[in-house]
C-alpha cells in the first residue's frame, strides 16, 4: 500500500504555488537546452560521426515516449516527489525509495557534469581551470536557489530565451553548409548510432525535472503535462537541426576535439566574433541548466521526506524564502566534490544509467497503475492501449533498456553499484521517520 503524503501542499511551511504555465515551460526548455547540445555534441560526433544527428533523433523519440508517461502520472499525482511518488503508488514503499534514490543521483551527478561544460566554455574565453569555474558556478547557483523560487524561475526564463537564440544562430549561419557531407554515412552503423544515443540522451536530461516543480506550479494537473510536451518538442527539434548543421560545418573528428564545439561551428560558418558570442551564449545555457537541476533535486528530496521515504530534515523549508534549504545545501556539497573529477563524459554516462533506471520505473508505473487503479481520475490519459496496456510507456520502457546496454562499461558498472546500494537502503531507510521536519 502506498504511503500518502503527510501534509497537503498548501499548509504552512510548504512550497508556494507561484509558477505559471509560461514559467514552467521556459524552465523545462532551459533545463534541457543547456545540457548536452552545448557540451556533449563534440563527444557524440566522435562516437557516431556523421550520424550524430540520428543519435539526437533517437534520443528525442525515447525522451518523448517517457515524457508522455510523466505527463499522465504528474496529472494524477502532482507532487514534488515525482518519480519516487509514482513508483510508490504503483509498486510500494521500497520501489518508491529506490526510484527516488536514483532520481536524486541524476541531480547530484548531472549538476557537476554540466558545470564542467560551463567551466570549459568560460576557460576557453578567459582562461583558468575548468574545475574551479565549475565550482564557482555551482556556488552562485546555490545562492540564487536559496533566495527563492521566484528568483530562480526569473533567471531561468531569461536565460532560456538567450540559449534558444544561440542555437537558432547556429542553425541560421550553418544552413548553407548542409548537403556538403553525407549525413547517412554512419561510420559505425546502427550500433554506433545507438551508442551515440545512449550518450546524448544526457542532452534531454531535465525534462522530467519539471515534474518536481508540481507543488510550486499553479494548476499542476494541467500546466505540468503541457510544459513537459512543449519542452520536449522545442528542444528535440532544435537538437536535431543543430546536430545536422554542426556536422555539416565541422568534420566529426575535429568537432570531437573541441572544448567549445558549437562556438567553433559558429566561428567557421560565420566569423570569429560570432564564435565568441556563441561561447557567451553557451555560458548562459550551461549555467541555466546547473541552476535548474540544482533547484529541482532538493524538491524531489522534499517530496520523498513528505512520504516518509527520507529523514524529516530533507522536508525542512526555510520559512523566509520557502525553499528546501537542507536539500539544497546537501546537493551543493556533493556537486562541488564531484566537479573535482573533471571527467565530463564519464559523469554524463553514469548520469544516463540513473536516468534509464528511473525512466524504466516511471514507464512501468503507468502500466501498473492502469491495472491496479483503472478507476482513478487521469486528467491526461495516454492512448492507444492494447489489452489495457498503453503503448507509449511500453516503447519508453523498452527503449531505455536497449540504450542502457550501449553505455560505456565502467559507467554501467558504477551505475549498477549505485542502484544496488539504493535497493539495500530501501530495506533500511523508508518508514523509519515519522512526521515532517520541523518547519
Amino acid at each position: 500500500m502506498a504511503t500518502k503524503r503527510l501534509t497537503p501542499p498548501d499548509e504552512s511551511g510548504s512550497l508556494k504555488r507561484s509558477i505559471g504555465p509560461v514559467g514552467a515551460s521556459l524552465s523545462g526548455i532551459g533545463i534541457v537546452l543547456g545540457a548536452g547540445i552545448y557540451v556533449l555534441i563534440g563527444e557524440a560526433a566522435g562516437e557516431v560521426g556523421n550520424g550524430v544527428w540520428a543519435a539526437f533523433f533517437l534520443g528525442a523519440i525515447l525522451a518523448a515516449a517517457t515524457g508522455l508517461a510523466y505527463a499522465e502520472l504528474t496529472a494524477m499525482i502532482p507532487e514534488s516527489g515525482a518519480a519516487a511518488a509514482y513508483a510508490e503508488e504503483a509498486f510500494g514503499r521500497r520501489a518508491g525509495f529506490t526510484t527516488g534514490w536514483m532520481d536524486i543521483a541524476i541531480n547530484v551527478i548531472a549538476v557537476p557534469a554540466v558545470a564542467l561544460g560551463f567551466g570549459g566554455y568560460l576557460g576557453d574565453l578567459v582562461g583558468g581551470s575548468r574545475e574551479l569555474w565549475a565550482i564557482a558556478a555551482i556556488l552562485v547557483c546555490a545562492v540564487i536557489i536559496l533566495s527563492g523560487v521566484g528568483q530562480t524561475i526569473g533567471f531561468a526564463a531569461a536565460f532560456a530565451v538567450v540559449e534558444a537564440a544561440g542555437l537558432l544562430i547556429v542553425v541560421f549561419v550553418g544552413l548553407p553548409f548542409v548537403g556538403d557531407v553525407d549525413l547517412m554515412h554512419w561510420e559505425h552503423g546502427i550500433p554506433g548510432a545507438l551508442a551515440g544515443a545512449a550518450l546524448v540522451f544526457f542532452a534531454y536530461e531535465g525534462f522530467e525535472e519539471i515534474a518536481t516543480l508540481s507543488e510550486e506550479v499553479k494548476e499542476p494537473s494541467k500546466n505540468i503535462p503541457r510544459a513537459l510536451l512543449i519542452a520536449l518538442v522545442v528542444t528535440g527539434a532544435l537538437y536535431v537541426l543543430v546536430a545536422i548543421v554542426a556536422i555539416s560545418v565541422v568534420p566529426a573528428a575535429d568537432l570531437a576535439r573541441e572544448e567549445a564545439p558549437l562556438a567553433r561551428v559558429a566561428e567557421i560558418a560565420g566569423s570569429e566574433r560570432l564564435g565568441d558570442i556563441l561561447s557567451v551564449v553557451a555560458l548562459f545555457a550551461t549555467f541555466n541548466t546547473v541552476l535548474l537541476i540544482l533547484a529541482t533535486g532538493p524538491r524531489a528530496m522534499f517530496g520523498m521526506a513528505n512520504r516518509n521515504l527520507l529523514p524529516p530534515i530533507f522536508g525542512s523549508v526555510w520559512a523566509a524564502r520557502q525553499t528546501p534549504w537542507f536539500g539544497i545545501l546537501a546537493s551543493t556539497i556533493v556537486a562541488v566534490v564531484l566537479s573535482l573529477t573533471g571527467d565530463l563524459s564519464y559523469i554524463a554516462q553514469v548520469t544516463n544509467f540513473a536516468i534509464f533506471a528511473v525512466f524504466v520505473m516511471v514507464n512501468a508505473s503507468v502500466i501498473r497503475l492502469r491495472r491496479t487503479a483503472p478507476e482513478r481520475e487521469r486528467p491526461f490519459r495516454l492512448r492507444p492501449a492494447v489489452a489495457g496496456v498503453p503503448v507509449v510507456p511500453v516503447i519508453g520502457l523498452v527503449g531505455c533498456l536497449v540504450l542502457s546496454f550501449f553505455m560505456e562499461g565502467t559507467a554501467f558498472l558504477t551505475g549498477t553499484a549505485a542502484l544496488l546500494v539504493g535497493i539495500v537502503l530501501a530495506f533500511i531507510v523508508p518508514g523509519r521517520f515519522e512526521g515532517r521536519a520541523a518547519q
